[in-house]
């Protein structure tokens, strides 16, 4: 895995936050917050990001909408970022729609250390 990932948590919920930034801190990934959709999108347009941790609900934009906002966004260093949705929902249904919405992968919440390190791996070997 790259040392030199930057992540993107978008997690309204301030304990999952922790969770995952913790986590990242472990994999030794660097990291910013954003609280909500609109702030996601925000932080997007303004920075580079490696791949985005992406809550479902949350409150003022949710994560569907996010997705679908950001990969409608002309340059395609939005069509080609890693989405992974975090999310309590762990149907085979539920991570199928969530993918065919955007989403590259579906990992439950909150995400384990050894789940997170082996989906980042998985997009960034080197």
């Amino acid at each position: 895995m790259k040392d030199d990932l930057k992540a993107l948590v978008v997690e309204d919920d301030e304990t999952a936050q922790f969770i995952i930034s913790r986590e990242l801190e472990i994999i030794g990934i660097a990291y910013d917050v954003a609280g909500n959709g609109v702030e996601a999108l925000e932080k997007l347009k303004s920075k580079t990001y490696d791949f985005v941790l992406m809550d479902i609900n949350m409150p003022v934009q949710d994560g569907i909408d996010t997705i679908k906002w950001v990969r409608d966004l002309d340059d395609p260093y939005f069509k080609d970022l890693p989405v992974f949705a975090v999310t309590n929902y762990d149907t085979e249904s539920h991570k199928q729609e969530i993918i065919s919405m955007g989403m590259n992968e579906h990992i439950g919440k909150p995400p384990d250390v050894e789940e997170l390190r082996e989906l980042i791996t998985k997009y960034f070997p080197g």
